[in-house]
């Protein structure tokens, strides 16, 4: 005689399975930036943005991280990264990428031969270049412009530092939404939705974001970090929440894969 519970059992773990295995199958979220997106160790002051989206994604779809702290999209490129990349995509996927914030350094011959890629020249050619290569293996590419710095003047007042050279990070975030325009792909302006939370919350709230709020004392100065350009917790799920709430208002097709 057929046992009852042991079939009603054995039809419960069928049914788990399958949805266990239809989940498998959601598009990836690949991630390329640098710092301001990489995974960072459990213990880490400074905590990523885009590893804060992970919680809000449907069962299935999931991150795979390959940001780079310190990347440019030069030195991504050149490092062999970016082939890892191309490897990893598989038609359905979203391919987030967002740099900027690296490309612009050149002050130092290190970073003017590793990493510095200008807004109006290579920076595009590399963006020209990935876009094209995750399309070809199916993946769908949303360029972002990267996150703002919260540095804020005497006054209060936010502001883009601009170097000798006139360039600033603006440049980079300009050069992102005009190569979201050519090449017709989704694009999401973080550094837009950053820059104005931050002028509407003021510095003294602004900088709780940053990990100079956190009273890490800097290895190379012994004294508490400075550091305005990376995100502790709190400053991740803030951004996080702009980076989700817009791709939803807008409705874009990305927004598929988050609840």
């Amino acid at each position: 005689m057929v046992n009852a519970k042991l079939v009603k059992h054995l039809l419960a773990a069928l049914c788990a399975a399958a949805i266990s295995m239809g989940a498998v199958a959601g598009p990836t979220l690949i991630v390329v930036g640098d710092s301001l997106t990489a995974d960072r160790a459990t213990n880490a002051v400074a905590a990523s943005w885009a590893r804060a989206l992970e919680k809000y994604m449907k069962p299935g779809c999931t991150i795979d991280n390959h940001a780079k702290g310190g990347a440019s999209t030069k030195s991504f490129h050149v490092s062999g990264r970016w082939a890892k990349v191309v490897e990893a995509v598989k038609p359905g996927d979203y391919v987030l990428i967002q740099f900027g914030g690296n490309d612009q350094k050149w002050h130092k011959p290190f970073y003017l031969e590793k990493r510095f890629a200008d807004h109006k020249t290579t920076f595009r050619d590399y963006i020209r270049l990935f876009v094209k290569e995750v399309r070809a293996k199916g993946g769908k590419p949303v360029l972002v412009s990267e996150n703002v710095r919260g540095t804020f003047d005497a006054d209060g007042k936010l502001f883009d530092r601009v170097d000798k050279k006139g360039i600033s990070l603006s440049c980079y975030a300009q050069a992102m939404r005009e190569m979201s325009e050519e090449l017709k792909t989704e694009f999401v302006d973080m550094n837009k939705l950053t820059h104005d939370l931050l002028v509407k919350l003021g510095k003294e709230e602004s900088l709780k974001f940053y990990v100079i709020s956190s009273g890490k004392i800097d290895p190379k100065t012994g004294k508490p970090s400075t550091d305005t350009n990376h995100t502790v917790k709190a400053g991740a799920e803030a951004y996080a929440r702009l980076f989700l709430d817009d791709v939803k208002k807008r409705n874009l097709a990305i927004a598929e894969i988050f609840n």
